[in-house]
């Protein structure tokens, strides 16, 4: 599923006035999640997960075809950590 079917199913499950209305609700809904894991806070949905963020530390890799260390800098990501329902249902 892509964006585009993603926003056409929330407008048929939530009844939405028009595909607009349902597209506006899907950015808003990432939007919100973005710019609260930017700050630094953690975005809780029952029964669903958590989005945060952690920092992946500094780290040396290896170029793979020449073997050569590359220095790799630390930073921020977002994480996602699923609820147990959401994993149960999707282990099934």
């Amino acid at each position: 599923m892509n964006k585009a079917d993603l926003i056409e199913e929330w407008g048929r499950r939530t009844d939405a006035p028009s595909k607009a209305a349902a597209k506006r609700g899907i950015e808003a809904f990432i939007d919100i999640i973005v710019s609260t894991v930017a700050k630094g806070d953690e975005v809780r949905i029952g029964r669903f997960g958590i989005f945060d963020r952690v920092y992946r530390k500094a780290r040396v890799a290896r170029d793979p075809n020449t073997n050569e260390e590359i220095g790799v800098p630390g930073k921020w990501v977002m994480r996602f950590r699923p609820a147990k329902g959401a994993k149960d249902a999707v282990s099934k």
